[in-house]
């Protein structure tokens, strides 16, 4: 009990957190208020491009996140993961959103874009005032949910602990960032990611075949839309601006599942491993998919182990998932992978829990897919009854995927990675990947089966790197 309470914040007086509630409440409506001023007035392109996103998906993200996972005696995550889902969340209003606007005939007008999205924050707003005016006196116990399995990273038990804490996380803002977003306009627009801002320029002219004909979801094309659209301009750096951002969160999602998975130190490393990665550096600084699908596929792994650790508010935590699955199949197909991992951890999470029966997982389940399965709809229905969906689905089958069965791309990829990456770097991934595994082979399996598993291991990625024809 002693070391429960050292992992956690100590509990504010309920008058006064839910006076700080309303007092939060007022300072986001007035941050929404001096953004719509400047975004009115203008700025210098990246100052502007920054207000656009903090206005269009920080701060709606962040409210939707509250509305949905807050209430009387539940209690939100911790700020850094709750701000990790506010970015997720927010992009997917901007998509959702922008994709709706699309869908009306004629060009789109930046003053339609800027009411839909104020009227977005007035909804979430109103939601969550009337909420906290209704909702009765918080109890001590709603506000210490905490426990053991579970603890407040923010809070750890020793003070050396959060100092190491602090310093993780400062190197991997100052090594990310400086990776992301050091010259961003470092070149024109080209190959794909100008493909991807023509077809945003087209959507802004009101041609409805710019998001159906393009091979890949819309997402990639509605996020630079966003800032050409409001600020009537764009450039390279601001159009990368967001990928940028997001690559960035998602090494702190990764940074905070490793955490949750294993150790602050092994989320530390898979972060920082993932910051130095020259592909993850390259898709962070081009308009493309990668960095969204990076984000979401990781949201969805930290939520469904949230869950196995936490079986709190199923329903919530699973909608909240479902959306960022959605929002991750709406950037490329490839986010569907995920699926694996997730089937995993809901099953881990029934095995875990006795309480939680299969009937009541497929009850949590229903809100989920409807509200997943909605956010897809409103563009894959489209995209399927147009007839550029059967080029799209040749090209992703025969030149993406290939043709004949088992596809073995591991040397491809090895030799993209070292385009990207140094030689170095990749060998050191491969070797920490095999050792690790090899390790848990011995650890789970008996003396000599552990041992065999490890030597058909080291065997399979020899062959496979030497003789890709043999696999």
């Amino acid at each position: 009990m002693k070391r429960t309470q050292n992992l956690t914040m100590p509990a504010l007086p309920a008058k006064f957190a839910n006076l700080s509630q309303q007092s939060v409440l007022a300072i986001l409506a007035g941050l929404a208020l001096v953004a719509n001023l400047l975004i009115l007035i203008g700025l210098p392109l990246m100052w502007e491009a920054a207000v656009i996103l903090l206005l269009t998906g920080l701060l709606p993200g962040w409210l939707f996140v509250d509305w949905l996972l807050g209430g009387p005696g539940r209690a939100l995550p911790e700020l850094w993961e709750r701000t990790l889902y506010a970015v997720a969340a927010g992009c997917a209003i901007i998509v959702l959103t922008l994709l709706v606007l699309s869908y009306i005939p004629g060009p789109l007008a930046w003053q339609h874009a800027l009411l839909a999205f104020d009227l977005i924050l007035l909804l979430l707003f109103g939601l969550l005032w009337r909420r906290g005016r209704a909702a009765p006196p918080a109890k001590q116990s709603d506000q210490t949910q905490a426990d053991d399995a579970w603890p407040d990273i923010l809070a750890p038990s020793r003070p050396q602990a959060r100092g190491w804490l602090i310093a993780g996380v400062i190197s991997l803002a100052l090594v990310g960032g400086a990776l992301r977003f050091t010259d961003l306009a470092y070149t024109e627009f080209q190959g794909d990611e100008a493909r991807a801002v023509l077809r945003a320029a087209e959507t802004i002219q009101g041609y409805h075949d710019a998001l159906l004909s393009h091979k890949k979801g819309p997402v990639e094309i509605l996020l630079p839309t966003d800032i050409y659209l409001l600020a009537g301009r764009l450039n390279e750096a601001a159009a990368r601006l967001p990928f940028a951002l997001i690559n960035l969160a998602g090494l702190f999602a990764v940074f905070l599942l490793g955490w949750r998975l294993y150790h602050p130190v092994a989320g530390w490393a898979a972060a920082m491993l993932l910051a130095l990665d020259g592909y993850f550096i390259g898709f962070a600084r081009i308009v493309q998919y990668q960095s969204v699908v990076f984000l979401m596929v990781a949201l969805v792994a930290l939520i469904l182990y949230r869950l196995v650790r936490r079986p709190q508010d199923l329903a919530r935590y699973l909608t909240l998932a479902a959306i960022f699955l959605a929002t991750g199949l709406l950037a490329h197909y490839e986010a569907a992978l995920v699926a694996l991992p997730g089937a995993y951890l809901l099953y881990a999470l029934w095995r875990r829990h006795p309480a939680i029966s299969l009937v009541r997982l497929g009850r949590a389940l229903i809100a989920p897919i409807l509200a997943g399965g909605a956010l897809l709809a409103v563009f894959y229905v489209p995209f399927v009854l147009n007839p550029s969906f059967r080029i799209t689905y040749a090209y992703i089958t025969v030149n993406r995927i290939g043709s004949t069965f088992p596809y073995n791309n591991l040397v491809d990829v090895f030799e993209r990675t070292t385009l990207y990456s140094s030689v170095y770097y990749v060998a050191l991934l491969v070797i920490c990947a095999v050792l690790s595994l090899a390790a848990i082979y011995r650890r789970n399996l008996s003396r000599i089966w552990g041992w065999v598993a490890a030597a058909l291991l080291v065997a399979g990625v020899l062959v496979t790197l030497g003789q890709p024809a043999r696999i």
